[in-house]
């Protein structure tokens, strides 16, 4: 079986970067082939919210997770996993 990566973050820094950066938002597709999404609020308090979409249809979440601020590297860990870090 091929496992396909998403060429974009290519590291656990880059998903970082990109949720420490101004839009707060990275997204890629998973090993199962879901769009997966990981945004940051953009005001207080301060969360971190996973979502996993059916294949790339946005309209349709299969799981939506939320994680407080103090959370983060678990979120950050979650979606890294989903990606095949």
């Amino acid at each position: 079986m091929v496992v396909t990566r998403a060429q974009w973050p290519h590291t656990v820094e880059d998903i970082t970067a990109s949720l420490d950066g101004i839009w707060g938002l990275v997204g890629a597709l998973g090993t199962s082939g879901n769009l997966l999404r990981l945004e940051r609020s953009l005001h207080q308090p301060l969360v971190y919210t996973l979502i996993e979409f059916d294949g790339k249809d946005e309209s349709k979440v299969l799981n939506k997770q939320t994680f407080t601020a103090d959370e983060r590297d678990q979120a950050v860990n979650k979606f890294a996993q989903a990606l095949g870090f």
